[in-house]
């Protein structure tokens, strides 16, 4: 089996080193008086952060979630492998799950084809060729290596959005990679159209959709001397836009979608085609989103959730990839909660509105299983989160029920 690449190494040592740390403390507070009572769950890096004040002490624990909340339920969502190979194949897909805390059901919300494509393809190719199994070693000189892998971008409410990548190699052609962009809706466990997830008439939306790809696309032709525009030329032939290739963040923390032309080919030809993101106004279901994300200062180092009685302050150093966490009170002042990575992304009131018996347990429960997920399950929710050039690399429906914690996908 091939050991994991330096980039995957590094987000799995550093979620493992903040959460040995914040495994479940009490925090020592030198400012006088008592903190203020509260009760949260944040999503920072690729972990979760249960912080409660009470009684004077704060505590915060941490683990390796990835949660959503839909329609006032807690869902853990996760990667898994989807193992096709031969023996002298290998063809890994993903699969993305959706676990409801609660019962311990998962529903798979999103699966690759192009894998499951190529695995039925080498089969009628290779009719000699065996199915290996999962206690099997890895073939280190296949003939078809096929590898897909999708990152969980970002929750914002009931949509995840995620990036796709395969890398193909094949002994009869040459290699080959494709790349594309989507938002799941948790609440269905379906695809997400743009008129599900923006606000009035959509029209607007495409015309600003049409002039990007335009502005794009000539700014990508006009690059380089004559033999790179031909060779753009013909790059650029191999992109296309798809109705639902994006995804959702944010400009100036109002909602946005983000168009990514989605790419098939080999070298370039295979990554996406960023289009500058288009505001979608203000849909329905931002009203519950809003208030799980902070507000932060000019200067980028300082974000502030308010909420109630108290704040929430996550203070980021220069150069530094973690965040300070304090719980801030009417009178401004401040208690040092921890460390997290950064960035700090969302909070999950628990007090107000108050969670009942029946989530906090569920909560709980899930916040005791992830101890036992070993360290490939850590990289099931990492999300990448790479720069913005124009191109760029980035590296569902039935249900599926379980008890136990879910396995994850091998490292």
């Amino acid at each position: 089996m091939p050991l994991p690449s330096p980039r995957s190494i590094l987000p799995i040592a550093l979620s493992l080193a903040f959460l040995a740390g914040a495994g479940c403390r009490d925090v020592a507070h030198p400012v006088a008086g008592r903190p203020p009572a509260a009760d949260f769950v944040l999503a920072a890096g690729d972990s979760s952060y249960w912080v409660t004040s009470d009684h004077g002490t704060v505590r915060m624990r941490g683990a390796p979630l990835e949660l959503a909340r839909v329609d006032g339920r807690f869902y853990e969502l996760y990667v898994e492998d989807d193992d096709r190979s031969f023996e002298d194949a290998v063809l890994v897909g993903q699969r993305v799950y959706r676990r409801d805390l609660v019962s311990g059901d998962s529903l798979l919300v999103y699966e690759d084809t192009i894998v499951p494509r190529l695995a039925r393809q080498y089969a009628r190719l290779h009719p000699d060729d065996v199915r290996v199994q999962p206690e099997d070693d890895t073939n280190d000189d296949p003939l078809w290596r096929a590898t897909a892998t999708v990152d969980l971008t970002d929750v914002h409410g009931p949509f995840l959005t995620y990036s796709l990548h395969v890398d193909v190699e094949r002994d009869d052609a040459s290699p080959w990679h494709a790349s594309r962009r989507g938002v799941i809706d948790l609440s269905t466990g379906h695809p997400a159209s743009l008129a599900r997830v923006a606000a009035g008439d959509l029209a607007p939306i495409r015309k600003r959709r049409a002039l990007a790809l335009t502005a794009t696309l000539d700014s990508v032709r006009s690059g380089g001397d004559r033999i790179d525009r031909a060779r753009t030329a013909a790059l650029l032939s191999s992109y296309r836009l798809e109705p639902d290739g994006f995804g959702l963040t944010l400009v100036d923390g109002e909602p946005a979608v983000s168009y990514a032309l989605a790419g098939a080919g080999s070298g370039e030809a295979g990554h996406l085609l960023e289009l500058p993101p288009i505001r979608i106004g203000e849909p329905a279901w931002w009203a519950q989103v809003a208030p799980t994300l902070p507000v932060g200062s000019a200067d980028g180092r300082r974000d502030v959730w308010r909420h109630g009685r108290y704040e929430v302050v996550a203070r980021y150093e220069s150069g530094e990839d973690v965040a300070r966490l304090f719980l801030r009170d009417s009178t401004s002042r401040e208690w040092l909660v921890g460390q997290v990575p950064a960035p700090a992304l969302r909070i999950f009131w628990l007090d107000q509105p108050k969670a009942d018996s029946t989530a906090r347990r569920a909560l709980a429960r899930a916040f005791d299983e992830s101890a036992l997920y070993d360290e490939a399950a850590r990289t099931a929710s990492r999300r990448s989160r790479p720069a913005q050039p124009i191109v760029r690399l980035v590296s569902g429906r039935d249900a599926h029920h379980h008890r136990a914690s879910p396995s994850r996908h091998k490292a």
